[in-house]
């Protein structure tokens, strides 16, 4: 009997924790970035996680003339992402590192400037305040097209 009311106190704790946890505005930006790095990959090394911007992990994807820049950080770890096209703004396609496109990656303060990359945006939207929508996967690798790889992508919507 006592176990019956241990559950029944757990479900009614449960629900009003749920009623009054904050629920996201429509007009609050959801950013997000879903990250592996194999072994050796500089500079991520390793690493990997799933981050979606709340007050445990800081994830900002903003477009800055023409480089699109995904912030995420987590209070241990900080990743950095620029991804830029050869020539204007991204739009929707598939890009290469043959082709002039670039990522720029940096990792708590150690960047790669010679990456070979790739990377598909399958949406990306503008309107009058900027970048309000974006869903890209990438991978990165840094010195040479056979290093270890850095593979993610990164959604956005405001």
């Amino acid at each position: 009997m006592k176990l019956r009311h241990a559950f029944t106190a757990l479900a009614v704790a449960t629900g009003l924790m749920g009623v009054s946890a904050p629920v996201a505005s429509a007009d609050e930006p959801v950013a997000s970035i879903d990250f592996a790095a194999e072994q050796g990959a500089f500079p991520v090394d390793g690493k990997s996680g799933y981050w979606v911007g709340s007050p445990e992990h800081e994830v900002m994807i903003r477009e800055a003339g023409d480089v699109v820049r995904v912030d995420a950080d987590n209070g241990q770890y900080y990743l950095r992402l620029d991804f830029s096209a050869p020539t204007g703004q991204l739009q929707v396609g598939s890009y290469e590192h043959a082709g002039g496109a670039r990522i720029l990656a940096v990792a708590t303060g150690l960047g790669c400037p010679d990456d070979y990359s790739t990377f598909t945006i399958s949406r990306i939207e503008r309107g009058a305040g900027g970048l309000t929508a974006l869903d890209a996967t990438f991978e990165q690798r840094c010195g040479s097209p056979a290093a270890p790889a850095l593979r993610g992508e990164v959604h956005y919507r405001r």
